[in-house]
């Protein structure tokens, strides 16, 4: 589930239509034309235009957002060449493509390159340059309710494997559900076989990713059996009916105190921030090695913003991204898009937002760059999806760990050839 962060423009002379994003701009500003996709940010978007205009006297900024496939925007924009100033592109493949054939712009050397996270950053290059902004980040791993913990006698969180099974049998032993499940729904598993397996390749995740394009590599690496060995704890933890829970039922076992800990990112603190008295719920990274310094979160870029290389507007698209990644303006971006808990962070370290544990837990992660991206977000196109039912089969039991392998294999050649 990539959470897709949108930006528009909303001041004095700018009428937004509910048919079309129409805008009136005056005479003499610098228009500028963004292009974000759908999602539920009516009112994010009217405070962004309104925070942009209100402070560039410049620059007009009109963002329409695409209500259809966005996939299909981008593939019309290409077949006319007729592009927007700035538009929100998926990061790491869809950029390096982008910039690759030329129709995104370097941004190389803008400030907002020395404020991200060096691995978000790596979300917007190719070839060693900067081509798209990450604005914010999401990450995944264990939520857990820490009066659970408390009350199961847990000083603090696991940071190998075996402490990880430790920790669920004291919870077990407590009388209290370990994990809530939510493997009904293959995209969560999805997530979590990519939360695994970047924990195996994260030395040399280029390097993997090479091999498997090339169409010799295979999931059956050094280290894979880390990742059957922490789905089994997995297993043994979340209930027997584990495969008969969604989503929505696990975010809502922790909101309700029903299970001690989530496999889930940060918009599961949606459901617990609604909450009349939200339980206190910390995060702490998936340990799938019992190799504690390889047990980093999972954070990676949601959405990134490019800037056309055709635009005849690059000194005032430079100030929308300015805008867009300044993290000490107290009415900005961040702010409106990040200041509730569940929002996908910045990708930068950033002093606002909710006080709540998992952000905080999250942030020391960040800060301290002990952080690795999700290798799924770099797969060839639309293999992640089937990963996710390949690995749904091993949590229930259907198929064995070799099998799993040698079907990810198969199934990836038949990506490459697609």
């Amino acid at each position: 589930m990539k959470r897709k962060m949108l930006a528009a423009v909303l001041a004095g002379a700018m009428t937004l239509c509910a048919g079309g994003s129409q805008a009136v701009y005056a005479e003499d500003k610098t228009k500028v034309e963004m292009t974000v996709w759908s999602g539920e940010w009516g009112d994010q978007l009217d405070r962004i235009m309104e925070g942009f205009n209100s402070t560039h006297d410049d620059v007009e900024l009109n963002i329409t957002m695409q209500s259809g496939d966005y996939s299909d925007f981008l593939g019309n924009a290409a077949a006319t060449n007729e592009w927007p100033d700035i538009y929100i592109l998926t990061p790491w493949t869809q950029v390096q493509t982008f910039a690759e054939t030329g129709r995104i712009a370097d941004l190389s050397d803008m400030a907002f390159v020395d404020k991200v996270y060096p691995t978000a950053l790596e979300a917007g290059m190719y070839d060693g340059k900067v081509y798209a902004y990450p604005a914010n980040t999401e990450y995944l791993g264990v939520f857990y309710n820490k009066a659970m913990f408390a009350e199961a006698g847990i000083e603090s969180v696991p940071t190998t494997r075996d402490e990880f099974a430790d920790v669920c049998a004291k919870l077990e032993e407590a009388g209290i559900a370990p994990i809530a499940s939510n493997f009904k729904e293959s995209w969560t598993l999805k997530h979590l076989f990519s939360v695994m397996m970047s924990n195996v390749v994260q030395d040399d995740m280029a390097g993997f990713l090479e091999q498997l394009n090339s169409g010799e590599g295979t999931f059956g690496v050094d280290g894979i059996e880390d990742v059957f060995a922490a789905a089994d704890i997995i297993k043994q933890y979340s209930g027997n009916n584990r495969m008969d829970c969604d989503s929505t039922s696990g975010f809502n076992a922790l909101a309700n105190s029903e299970a001690a800990m989530l496999l889930t990112g940060e918009f599961s603190q949606n459901v617990v921030g609604a909450m009349d008295n939200p339980p206190d719920i910390g995060y702490f990274a998936l340990p799938v090695s019992n190799d504690a310094a390889r047990n980093k979160a999972a954070v990676d870029a949601g959405i990134v913003y490019a800037v056309s290389a055709d635009t005849e507007n690059m000194d005032a698209c430079r100030e929308v991204i300015d805008y867009l990644s300044d993290p000490d303006d107290e009415d900005g971006y961040f702010q409106i898009v990040c200041g509730k808990a569940g929002n996908a962070p910045p990708a930068m370290a950033w002093n606002g937002g909710v006080e709540c544990s998992s952000s905080s837990d999250y942030q020391e992660y960040a800060n301290g760059g002990n952080i690795t991206p999700w290798v799924y977000q770099q797969y060839v196109n639309g293999f992640d999806v089937i990963s996710g039912d390949i690995f749904q089969g091993y949590m229930a039991d259907a198929y064995t760990s070799n099998q799993v392998i040698e079907m990810l294999d198969a199934a990836y050649l038949e990506y490459l050839d697609q």
